[in-house]
């Protein structure tokens, strides 16, 4: 006979090495699962993400140490054993009625998810970002069969179908919502922010929000600002600091501004002219969902809004290039033309106000209740 099973306990394994987009995420959906529905929560993720998890205020969620970050240095069956040891671990001292492993990269869970298909534990795995690649030679046993699985945008489903050995019409889709709009005067914010940095209301003032690395596009900033003659105010830290910190003093016009890591980058969206998004990978970018929500015009490479498919020339001036001369001329677009300016952004924010957290909460609610019944039980 198949007994019933309760949904009051979720673990929420966090396999990352770093706070970025997949980690505020999970660490709003930990609260919002946990307010709607009065479950008990517990986010396991590496010690040294604890403190920034904890000023994300994922509040309800209990924060638990655990060694599961993904290191790209490290052999992946060290690292396999590593999580696996860590998630039976985890699972012995806390008794979940479910999983959900939020991936930041497809191999990123290669031994917790073998872990939990182990312990039969219901599971929902969801991945934010993942490369174009080939078929690989070998698909890895992770134990997704009995799994409910699911990626922020459809480009990304499609290629976790891929990287897995998956059906594609088994992996779902669960959106990234939009925050909600900065209530703050746009300009009093935009006087005020602008005189911090030495500049007047009138002077062209851009944007960049997220990691300084390759894949965002950062070494481009450089390049955007001599061709604009205007000035970038760099959100973010990473590996391209420190070469972004070299332009910005070798640049007599002082056209970089690095503001380090912003807690809240928000109330910038609504001093800028325009967000520039260079990025070459994305899943489904935060960053230009909270430009949105706050009327803050976008400019982006193809890949950076690949997730709103034929929607991202609607809501943002595209580059034809993925090149700093190429987002040069998709930001002068914005520069020159305020009206156009101001159509992509209402109707990126017609667009933001469609992806709320209540329908992205009821959605994973449902894949959880799903992967329970998968597992062969009912619920109670």
């Amino acid at each position: 006979m198949i007994g019933t099973r309760r949904l009051d306990r979720l673990l929420l394994l966090l396999p990352s090495n770093r706070l970025g987009g997949t980690e505020r995420h999970t660490a709003t959906l930990a609260a919002r699962l946990k307010a709607r529905t009065g479950m008990a929560v517990h986010i396991a993720a590496a010690p040294a993400l604890l403190p920034g998890l904890a000023a994300l205020e994922p509040e309800g969620a209990e924060l638990h140490p655990a060694e599961l970050a993904w290191e790209g240095a490290e052999q992946a069956e060290e690292r396999a054993a590593r999580q696996a040891a860590e998630t039976r671990r985890l699972l012995d001292d806390l008794h979940p009625d479910a999983a959900l492993a939020a991936l930041p990269w497809p191999d990123a869970g290669s031994g917790l998810l073998p872990a939990l298909a182990k312990a039969s534990v219901p599971r929902l795995v969801l991945l934010h970002l993942a490369p174009e690649a080939e078929p690989p030679e070998a698909v890895p046993s992770l134990g997704l069969d009995g799994a409910m699985v699911a990626a922020v945008s459809s480009p990304v489903a499609r290629r976790a179908a891929l990287a897995w050995g998956l059906a594609p019409s088994t992996v779902a889709v669960l959106p990234n919502p939009a925050p909600r709009p900065v209530a703050a005067d746009r300009a009093a914010t935009r006087r005020t922010l602008r005189a911090a940095l030495g500049l007047d209301a009138s002077a062209r003032l851009l944007l960049f929000v997220g990691r300084l690395e390759k894949a965002k596009g950062a070494e481009l900033l450089p390049g955007i600002a001599a061709r604009l003659k205007a000035t970038i105010a760099i959100a973010g830290e990473g590996p391209l600091r420190e070469l972004l910190d070299r332009a910005a003093a070798e640049d007599g016009a002082g056209r970089l501004r690095l503001l380090g890591q912003l807690a809240d980058p928000a109330p910038w969206y609504l001093a800028a002219d325009a967000l520039l998004l260079p990025s070459r990978l994305e899943g489904a970018p935060l960053v230009f969902l909270e430009a949105a929500a706050n009327g803050c015009p976008v400019a982006a490479t193809p890949a950076a809004l690949e997730a709103f498919g034929e929607e991202a020339p609607r809501v943002a001036s595209i580059a034809d290039t993925s090149d700093a001369a190429g987002m040069a001329v998709a930001a002068a677009a914005l520069l020159g033309d305020p009206a156009r300016a101001e159509a992509l952004a209402a109707a990126a924010a017609r667009l933001a106000a469609g992806r709320h957290w209540a329908g992205v909460v009821d959605q994973a609610l449902g894949l959880l209740r799903g992967a329970v019944l998968k597992a062969g039980g009912g619920l109670a």
